[in-house]
């Protein structure tokens, strides 16, 4: 029992660690469109299609 103890607070250490290092990096923005022909194009951070989109988003949010 006490090694199944031990496993299980150190699975939780490591899951503590990761979200932790893992949030420490800030916010991540995205920017991905859908076709209904299942086609998608995924834009780029900085690029100016990425940053007409995201502006319209962050409005709407």
């Amino acid at each position: 029992m006490s090694g199944f103890l031990r496993l299980a607070i150190l699975a939780a250490l490591a899951v503590w660690a990761w979200r932790y290092l893992v949030r420490s990096r800030g916010p991540h923005e995205r920017a991905s469109l859908s076709f209904s022909d299942g086609s998608a194009i995924v834009l780029e951070p900085g690029s100016a299609e990425f940053e007409r989109l995201a502006s319209v988003a962050r409005s709407a949010l």
